[in-house]
């Protein structure tokens, strides 16, 4: 977020970053040091959007902790459809629990998880593959999936049976239309 207003120290400490960075910037970087420098100095803060556009907003820490929520149950869920004989695997709809990635529109968990995949090598399970969500809705069923989830908690090592993961196929199958939801599914 883009500060509306900042202190005489907190401007006369940016000016001098920006000074420090002119001595050794190109012509045209040591250029736009100067404007930065001269908007700092003079207070403008309509033009702070200008020193500031490299910034994006902090994520919040329960958006990371929402990822990794998602994550962890997905791992378990996939452990266990692995784990499952091919005649139970049949019996369910388990492309229904597919993870279909975050929607790029709300950029914040998208961009999270991206970061953690490919800059971070974190969830090596999701590097290469389709991390953006087409669907609106993905946050509302892995929100009504995080609820099975902290449900039915199983010993760790041990995995879902059929009649979990059945549970989770519910959950995400029945899905209706609620206040503030976009999409049916």
């Amino acid at each position: 977020m883009i500060p509306e207003s900042l202190t005489l120290v907190e401007r006369q400490l940016l000016i001098n970053q920006y000074q420090i960075l002119s001595k050794e910037a190109d012509y045209n970087e040591r250029e736009m040091y100067q404007r930065r420098i001269e908007i700092l100095e003079k207070g403008y803060t309509g033009l702070y959007p200008k020193v500031f556009n490299a910034l994006y907003e902090e994520v919040p820490i329960s958006v990371y902790d929402e990822i990794e929520s998602v994550l962890a149950m997905y791992k378990l869920i996939n452990e266990s459809v692995r784990s499952l004989t091919v005649e139970e695997r049949e019996l369910l709809q388990l492309d229904l629990l597919e993870f279909e990635g975050f929607d790029h529109n709300n950029g914040m968990y998208y961009h999270m998880m991206s970061y953690l995949v490919d800059k971070m090598g974190e969830h090596s399970d999701y590097r290469g593959r389709e991390l953006k969500s087409h669907n609106p809705s993905c946050m509302i069923k892995y929100n009504k999936m995080l609820a099975i989830f902290n449900k039915i908690k199983v010993a760790k090592g041990s995995f879902y049976t059929a009649t979990h993961l059945q549970e989770f196929i519910d959950s995400v199958a029945n899905m209706r239309q609620e206040p503030g939801d976009e999409v049916v599914l």
